[in-house]
């Protein structure tokens, strides 16, 4: 195992037990519409996404937004929305104040 603590050396144990501790990687369940939302999970309180659109005709180049803890976004192309679900301890992903 290279050289690691804290946090990442939580995640490279995982990965050789075959488990992925974070399963940040897509949001859960279908389209996200305003009354139910795409979850985005995160260990922070912001963290970037992309929106493909949905799929076959609906799908669309990616649009990358930051989406942040209590304000759900929609994607500006399909109009699919999503919501930030923070599993970790929160606070800014730099580790310093928010930069708004």
């Amino acid at each position: 195992m290279p050289i690691a603590t804290g946090h990442e050396r939580e995640e490279l144990e995982a990965q050789l037990q075959g488990r992925n501790i974070l399963e940040l990687n897509y949001p859960i369940g279908p389209f996200g519409t305003k009354e139910a939302p795409a979850i985005v999970k995160s260990v922070y309180d912001k963290r970037i996404v992309g929106c493909p659109g949905g799929e076959g005709e609906d799908e669309h180049d990616v649009v990358w937004f930051w989406l942040e803890k209590g304000k759900p976004h929609e994607c500006p192309v399909c109009s699919q929305c999503f919501k930030l679900d923070v599993v970790g301890p929160g606070g800014p992903p730099d580790g310093h104040g928010d930069d708004h």
